[in-house]
C-alpha cells in the first residue's frame, strides 16, 4: 500500500484544497478574479453649491418644462431645461451608450451628452462643467429599461469624457444630501406642491392647446397666445410667496406657533396646501390665462377625427424627433390629437405601490396594507382636487361651451 497517500476526513479540508488548486490554476492561466460591482460613489450636491450649480432637466413638453423651471427658480435654484432631443442626440446616445437600448434611452442620454459637448464648445472648461452642473431626472426600478436610465447616463457620460458628472434621481437621496445632512436640493412642502402645480398645469395646458389649435381661424395664433399664457403662469409660480403661519396668524396666536413646532408645522402644511390650491394669486393667474385663451378665434364647424396618443411614456409626450413629430403630422393631416397627461403615469405608480403593499400584506411579510390603501385613496383624491381649479378656470371657457 502506498505510503504517500493523504487521508482527508473532513469536508472543510476538501473544500479548502479545491479552492487552493482553483486559485493556482487561475494564476497559471493569467485569469483575474472578477470583482463584485458596487454603485459608484458620487459627489454630493451641497447647500453651499446652490448659488453656482445649475440643475439641468428635460424630457417633457415645453409647457411642463417651462413651468417646472419656474418652480425651481421660485425655490431659489439655478435651473435650465435641455433642448428637445433630436436625431443628432440619438446618434450621440448610440455612440457613447450600450448596445440594445430602446430609442427613448438613446434620445434622452444622447441629448444630455450633446448639451455638455455644446457647453464645452462654447469655451466652458470640462472641470467647470462637472463642478457647476448637475442633471436631475426621475428614477425607477422598471418596468422596462427605464430602470437602467441612471446607469446608462453614467456610462455614456464616462465614455464621452464627462466621468464624475452628477446625476441626481428624484427617488434617491444619496446624491442629493450632503454628508453634513444639509441637502443641496431640498424637498420642502412648497417645492412639492409647486411641482404638483407645474405637472397639473402642464397637463391641462397641453390638453387645451391640442383641443384648440386644429380649429383656429388664424394659423399660428394658438401657439403665440399659449406661449404668452404659459409665461404668465410661470411668473406666478416663480414669484409666489411662501405661506408661513407665523407671519399670517393673528398677533395673539403668533407666540403659540413660535413656541410649538408641531402645531406650527401642521398649520403650515394645511395653509400651504390651501394657498397652492385656492390662493388668490393662483386663481388670478388662471383667470388671466383664460382671458388670453378666449381671444383665440376658432371655427368649430370643421369636422375632424379624434386621434388618441398612447404608448411608451416618453415617446407619447415628446414633441420632436423622438416620435417623428407625430403630433404635427396628425394635425397637418386634419386630425385632432388627444394627448396623454403625465398624471396618468403618476396614477399608475400609485396603483402599483398599492398593489405591491397588498401583496406583501397578504403574504404576511409586512402589515399595514389597510392604512396604506387609505393613504393612497387620500393621495388620489388630493390629485383630483388639485387638478380641479385649473380645469374650472381654464377648461370652462367659450371654446368648450
Amino acid at each position: 500500500m502506498a505510503t504517500n497517500l493523504v487521508q482527508i476526513e473532513h469536508d472543510s479540508e476538501i473544500k479548502r484544497r479545491l479552492e487552493a488548486e482553483r486559485v493556482r490554476l487561475r494564476k497559471i492561466a493569467g485569469l483575474d478574479q472578477p470583482t463584485h460591482f458596487h454603485r459608484p460613489v458620487e459627489r454630493a450636491f451641497t447647500a453651499e453649491e446652490r448659488n453656482r450649480v445649475t440643475i439641468l432637466f428635460g424630457g417633457f413638453t415645453w409647457k411642463h418644462e417651462d413651468l417646472i423651471r419656474a418652480v425651481f427658480q421660485g425655490c431659489g435654484y439655478r435651473c435650465e431645461k435641455l433642448p428637445v432631443p433630436n436625431v443628432a442626440g440619438f446618434q450621440t446616445g448610440k455612440e457613447f451608450g450600450n448596445n440594445g437600448q430602446c430609442n427613448p434611452t438613446y434620445f434622452t442620454v444622447g441629448n444630455l451628452v450633446q448639451y455638455l459637448q455644446f457647453l464645452e464648445k462654447e469655451g466652458l472648461p470640462r472641470q467647470q462643467i462637472l463642478d457647476n452642473y448637475v442633471f436631475f431626472t426621475a428614477g425607477s426600478c422598471g418596468p422596462c429599461r427605464f430602470g437602467m436610465y441612471e446607469a446608462e447616463y453614467r456610462f455614456a457620460l464616462k465614455n464621452a469624457g464627462f466621468d464624475g458628472f452628477r446625476v441626481l434621481l428624484f427617488k434617491d437621496s444619496d446624491g442629493i444630501k450632503a454628508a453634513s445632512g444639509e441637502p443641496g436640493l431640498k424637498f420642502t412642502v412648497d417645492f412639492g406642491f409647486g411641482m404638483l402645480n407645474a405637472m397639473h398645469l402642464g397637463d391641462v395646458v397641453n390638453d387645451l392647446i391640442y383641443q384648440i389649435r386644429p380649429y383656429e381661424a388664424s394659423p399660428g395664433e394658438t401657439d403665440r397666445v399659449f406661449r404668452d399664457m404659459v409665461d404668465g403662469l410661470c411668473q406666478d409660480l416663480r414669484n409666489r410667496k411662501a405661506y408661513e403661519i407665523e407671519q399670517l396668524a393673528p398677533e395673539w396666536a403668533k407666540p403659540k406657533f413660535k413656541n410649538n413646532k408641531i402645531l406650527r408645522n401642521t398649520f403650515n402644511v394645511f395653509g400651504k396646501w390651501h394657498e397652492h390650491m385656492w390662493g388668490k394669486d393662483y386663481l388670478h393667474a388662471l383667470d388671466a390665462a383664460r382671458e388670453k385663451m378666449d381671444s383665440i378665434e376658432v371655427d368649430r364647424t370643421r369636422v375632424k377625427p379624434l386621434v388618441k396618443i398612447t404608448g411608451e411614456f416618453w415617446a407619447q409626450i415628446t414633441e420632436g424627433d423622438g416620435n417623428f413629430h407625430m403630433f404635427d403630422f396628425l394635425e397637418r393631416e386634419g386630425a385632432q390629437v388627444l394627448v396623454e397627461p403625465i398624471a396618468t403615469w403618476v396614477a399608475y405608480l400609485m396603483y402599483q405601490a398599492k398593489a405591491h403593499a397588498r401583496a406583501k400584506s397578504q403574504s404576511g411579510v409586512v402589515r399595514g396594507e389597510k392604512e396604506f390603501c387609505q393613504l393612497d385613496w387620500i393621495a388620489q383624491k388630493a390629485m383630483g382636487y388639485r387638478r380641479r381649479p385649473a380645469y374650472v378656470e381654464l377648461l370652462l371657457s367659450p371654446h368648450d361651451q
